[in-house]
């Protein structure tokens, strides 16, 4: 909070101090916010519009028009993507009746960054339609600022009432992340948090074991270690069996009797073919000792296989031990150079081209759960994934619930998420029920000061009203909000904590860019 305090006052002054030293500054605003008395205090207070269309932002200030004389512009526009201050394009002002254009007045440029500063002259006496154009790449955004009446001499000038409003200026705005978005009715279900952990999927999940009783040495290149990321094929470490004595001897035997039998089967193939040829003996004895023959073969192979894996090179009779997919050890069950037995588990594997999302609670009433789907999830750092978006799924319609424990576990099955890893706990949110229609503002335009929520609404361009809200349910980036926004009001979805730092700070309302 203090390093964001210390940022925004940087911004505020030097915005202030910066935009004050152009000499022509008075000249090009035409008024300064700070009302201290004088002869300023005797100006009518100047209009001040702000209007929006799908990617742009105005907001124009300007004293009120007497006719027939120049009329001073101060128009800032903003790109709504990425809410940034536009560098190019062409301004127009229209004095419109239902005859056509009465006057009109036009920039080809900006002065500075998001702001045209222009005059024109104002039309004879009258009401008027007032429109205002930012065309740009041969595209025009028209905003309608409605009835405008002109006079032919200046309205006194009116007290100025006290507000609670809260000024952040436009070059501040620029400077810092902003946005904003309409307070709007959306159909919205209730959303439940669970806390869960990420793991891998069922078929990403590898145990090895040991392929035979003796002794297992981690591998000094790929020194098992949770966490380590290893690629299919890696050696993990070796297995010197305990085949020893009688039971080395047993194998050898094993093999050696096996290639004695195929290699007399071979000889009487070899005697008798030439019988079997020439109507001596039946073709069925030749058969026999084909299939013999082949029965031997089989049997010698996997005789040579076992003996093979016994004095394989590596030391001792080693046998590798090798990963079958890609992915993250998670778990080393044997230390280096334990004695294992044939079967026992080894090392654990969890691969993350595949995910799961685990999440464990008190089992809840089946009927608070029907027609659930996953929604999201929350990291730690706050940050939202949209499970939606990724297609993830729950692999039971209803968690299951231990008899005993009453501890219910339900699994979702994600695919491939960004930003979510293996091991990491998450906030799974599932939403449930059938949506209904209320209105709500995007999550991110809370922001809870002393616990309590708030949501920044804009009353121009630069004013704000900090206002706190009751919230209700929530579903995906929106919540409901109950009281104190109101359907069609501009909100602050970006920069409203920027907004309450300026207000503490007391905002620095000098105007003269």
């Amino acid at each position: 909070m203090n390093y964001r305090l210390v940022l925004l006052a940087f911004f505020l002054v030097a915005c202030a101090l910066g935009c004050g030293r152009a000499p022509d500054a008075a000249h090009e605003h035409g008024h300064d916010h700070a009302h201290g008395g004088g002869h300023e205090a005797e100006e009518p207070e100047p209009l001040a519009i702000t209007r929006w269309t799908d990617h742009y932002e105005l907001f124009v200030e300007f004293p009120p028009p007497v006719a027939g004389k120049p009329v001073p512009y101060h128009a800032h526009v903003t790109e709504l993507e990425g809410f940034k201050a536009v560098t190019t394009g062409t301004f127009r002002v229209r004095f419109k009746t239902a005859a056509g254009v009465a006057a009109e007045a036009s920039v080809e440029s900006v002065k500075r960054p998001g702001i045209f500063v222009f005059e024109g002259p104002a039309p004879a006496a009258g009401t008027y339609a007032l429109e205002m154009v930012y065309e740009r790449d041969g595209k025009s955004d028209l905003f309608d600022c409605g009835p405008i009446t002109i006079t032919d001499k200046p309205p006194a000038p009116e007290p100025e009432a006290p507000s609670s409003a809260i000024t952040f200026l436009k070059e501040s705005q620029w400077k810092l992340p902003f946005a904003t978005a309409w307070a709007e009715e959306r159909p919205i279900a209730k959303e439940i948090e669970l806390s869960a952990t990420v793991e891998p999927a069922g078929t990403e999940q590898l145990t090895i074991a040991a392929p035979t009783a003796g002794r297992f040495f981690h591998d000094r290149t790929h020194s098992p270690a949770e966490g380590l990321r290893i690629a299919k094929g890696d050696v993990l470490g070796t297995i010197a069996p305990t085949v020893t004595g009688d039971d080395f001897v047993e194998l050898q035997s094993a093999a050696e009797e096996t290639r004695i039998a195929k290699t007399q089967a071979d000889r009487e193939i070899e005697r008798i073919t030439p019988l079997v040829e020439g109507g001596l003996l039946p073709e069925k004895r030749l058969i026999e000792l084909r299939n013999e023959r082949d029965s031997l073969t089989a049997r010698l192979r996997s005789a040579e296989g076992r003996l093979g894996r016994v004095t394989a090179p590596g030391g001792a009779g080693s046998i590798s031990i090798k990963s079958s997919i890609e992915g993250v050890i998670a778990q080393v069950l044997v230390r280096n150079g334990e004695p294992v037995e044939a079967g026992a588990p080894l090392i654990r594997i969890g691969g993350d081209r595949h995910l799961w999302i685990r999440a464990r609670f008190i089992a809840r009433p089946p009927s608070s759960l029907a027609g659930a789907t996953p929604s999201g999830a929350r990291l730690p750092g706050g940050e939202r994934i949209d499970l939606e978006k990724q297609g993830a799924r729950l692999l039971s319609a209803l968690p299951i619930v231990d008899p005993s424990s009453r501890i219910a576990t339900w699994i979702v099955d994600v695919g491939s998420a960004e930003g979510l890893q293996a091991g990491s706990t998450v906030v799974l949110l599932v939403r449930t029920g059938a949506p209904r229609t209320t209105l709500t503002v995007p999550r991110e335009a809370v922001v809870d000061i002393n616990t309590r929520p708030f949501v920044f609404v804009q009353v121009d361009g630069e004013h704000f009203e900090k206002r706190a809200v009751t919230l209700g349910d929530a579903d995906g980036a929106f919540v409901e909000v109950t009281n104190g926004v109101a359907k069609g009001e501009r909100i602050v979805t970006r920069g409203g904590y920027d907004i309450h730092l300026a207000a503490l700070m007391g905002t620095i309302e000098s105007h003269r860019h």
